[in-house]
């Protein structure tokens, strides 16, 4: 299982560009671990997408969820589902 923040799982089985980033990610907490480094192990937006270890500070909540980045917009066509927002 492949979990972010307690709030996402998901269960189904991974494909191979699923273990490639999952062997990554685990060969990167070793490494990090290893060196003493903590933080969340994840590619960091504000880094040009980089895997690395995010410092836990960096990565607190309250940030709101962009639904204007491309990923969720595919994701959504993917399953025949409009992006909705908010009227102001």
């Amino acid at each position: 299982m492949v979990q972010k923040s307690g709030y996402y799982s998901r269960a189904a089985a991974a494909n191979a560009e699923d273990l490639r980033l999952i062997k990554s990610m685990t060969d990167l907490a070793v490494e990090c671990a290893l060196r003493g480094d903590s933080g969340v192990i994840g590619h960091d937006e504000e880094d040009g997408d980089r895997l690395k270890a995010i410092a836990f500070p960096r990565i607190a909540g309250g940030k709101p969820f962009d639904v204007s980045q491309r990923w969720f917009g595919d994701l959504l066509a993917g399953i025949g589902q409009p992006l909705v927002t908010a009227q102001a």
